[in-house]
């Protein structure tokens, strides 16, 4: 089977002979233009031969120069019918009482010379250089670099839409719908109208949470200018800005100290028109410390994350971070102290290559071309993700892209990093390597705060709990609070799973592992000290008394038995 015509990445056993995509560009160009200036036959003929075997010596497939030759055939065969016999000189032949000349024979040949010549060349051109590379290479031939930005955003966002598009097709197949003879059926007009609107409001949506998560990053603000490197080459870059990084200087003029506080939360009200979303939330996150915010769906989370990342602002109370009040004027400089990384990694990642996507935000701030890639290696080997710096979104899997948007708001380095539901569709293997991967943040210094549903992992995790229901703190405290069965009852949460067996033996209640290692070491306690003080279970494991069957009932809401 043939290769894709359009390459997205790097693609393995291809050598491009030219390895700076820019020189690569040029010299096709070159080359082009020369095959439009020449008319001499021969050399036509021993260039397409020599372009054939330079492609073939690049390890492009033949199976895929033999498809793109196919694509000659309309323009061959105009040149080939008509070009012989419309033009003047010496008769050749006659065929069906029109008469081809010599003249006219040798320029078809030239004509379809020069067609094969560019078809190699294009040909090499596109196996051998990423789509989205040769759009940036454009660059170095005069094409705006805004125009390149909106085509490159265009196209990605159009991937992104095309994935959503053959995900809704597919479920709507799933449920029985049948395009069999669909060109006659009104229904199925009719079904494919409301998957082209579920579309359009689907692409909105997505939209907004590109655009938030673009702002996150630094890339609105409009007053920064940017560094870029193409294909090795920095441009002049001035930001007298701070880009990132912590001193007690920062504080002398507002705390006259260093701060105790990441974020400090007083009294804060917020609403969307008439809906509260956050009424009256007061807690404070010590810096360094790892922080889980948990509570249902429309509970507030997204908002309280998007007030201590500063892309909202209270409408009552005040929000600090690091022991500065959060304000208009200020919201950019703070943010850059503060990533998010959000629940779908496909808002977050807006760019064509992961190497790009990673940079945006260093460039953002207004860093130099060498701190930026810098920067980006060390983000990408931090998340183990540098060997994938060329490939593009497209290309990765869930978990990688998941890997992808941390290491860009890593690259920012901030000081409180905030992540909504990071463990989200994550296979275990996936989820372990994301808990490796939070435990060395946290070993250098970082505030952590995660949003999530998963009482398990946060038992195990965290050192602090933020729960949260209708817009109202219910709790701020210790993990302890995860144990607690009213205030967890209440925070439609359930108790860990880890804990539950305890509440299964008789003075063994008040036992509360946060690991499998601490439940392991609680286990072999019991068994130490045997029939002291905790009635043994029978051997199917469950006590048959009454009170034991009430416990039951109040871990597994029914018994099982």
């Amino acid at each position: 089977m043939a290769k894709a015509i359009i390459t997205l990445h790097e693609t393995e056993g291809v050598s491009p002979l030219i390895a700076k995509p820019s020189h690569r560009l040029w010299t096709v160009l070159i080359l082009l233009a020369l095959t439009v200036i020449l008319w001499q036959t021969s050399v036509l003929a021993v260039s397409a031969g020599i372009f054939l075997l330079l492609l073939l010596w690049c390890g492009i497939p033949i199976q895929l120069i033999l498809g793109r030759m196919l694509l000659l055939l309309p323009f061959g065969a105009g040149a080939a019918i008509f070009i012989p016999f419309h033009t003047e000189g010496i008769k050749a032949f006659e065929l069906f009482g029109f008469a081809a000349t010599e003249e006219g024979l040798e320029r078809a040949i030239v004509i379809l010379l020069k067609l094969v010549n560019a078809n190699l060349l294009l040909t090499y051109l596109l196996a051998v250089t990423p789509l989205f590379v040769l759009l940036r290479s454009l660059r170095s031939v005069g094409v705006p670099a805004v125009l390149l930005e909106l085509i490159l955003l265009m196209m990605r966002y159009f991937f992104l839409l095309r994935e959503e598009a053959v995900s809704m097709f597919k479920a709507q197949r799933s449920r029985g719908m049948n395009f069999k003879g669909w060109l006659w059926s009104s229904r199925a007009y009719k079904r494919f109208g409301e998957l082209m609107g579920v579309l359009f409001l689907r692409a909105y949506e997505r939209s907004k949470r590109i655009y938030i998560a673009m702002s996150a990053r630094g890339g609105l603000e409009g007053d920064t200018k940017m560094a870029s490197k193409t294909d090795g080459e920095a441009t002049v870059t001035v930001d007298a800005r701070n880009a990132g990084g912590t001193s007690a200087e920062d504080y002398a003029g507002d705390a006259g100290a260093f701060p105790e506080f990441a974020a400090e939360v007083k009294n804060v009200t917020f609403s969307y028109g008439k809906i509260k979303a956050l009424n009256g939330v007061s807690f404070n996150i010590p810096i360094g410390s790892k922080v889980a915010l948990m509570g249902p769906n429309g509970a507030g989370k997204s908002t309280l994350i998007s007030l201590l990342n500063g892309l909202e602002l209270s409408q009552a109370g005040e929000v600090r971070l690091f022991g500065e009040v959060v304000r208009r004027d200020n919201g950019d400089r703070l943010r850059r102290r503060v990533g998010v990384v959000y629940q779908d990694p496909d808002d977050q990642i807006f760019s064509t290559s992961v190497e790009e996507d990673v940079a945006f935000g260093p460039r953002n701030l207004g860093l130099s071309a060498d701190e930026v890639e810098e920067r980006v290696d060390t983000a990408l080997a931090s998340v183990g993700m540098r060997d994938m710096k060329r490939r593009s979104p497209f290309e990765l899997s869930y978990g990688q892209k998941r890997r992808v948007a941390i290491a860009g708001v890593l690259a920012m380095k901030p000081d409180f990093i905030i992540l909504d539901e990071p463990m989200s569709f994550l296979d275990p293997k996936g989820r372990d390597e994301l808990q490796a991967l939070l435990d060395g943040m946290r070993q250098t210094g970082m505030t952590i705060l995660i949003a999530t549903h998963d009482v398990d992992f946060a038992a195990e995790w965290a050192d602090h709990v933020l729960l949260l229901k209708d817009g109202k703190l219910l709790a701020s405290g210790t993990a302890e609070l995860l144990f607690e069965d009213d205030l967890i009852e209440e925070a439609s949460l359930h108790l860990p799973r880890l804990a539950r067996p305890f509440r299964l033996l008789r003075g063994a209640e008040e036992h509360r592992p946060r690991s499998v290692k601490q439940a392991a070491q609680m286990i072999w306690r019991l068994i130490v000290k045997g029939n002291d003080s905790t009635a043994a279970p029978k051997p199917d494991g469950l006590a048959e008394d009454r009170e034991t069957k009430q416990r039951l009932a109040g871990v597994y809401k029914q018994p099982p038995y």
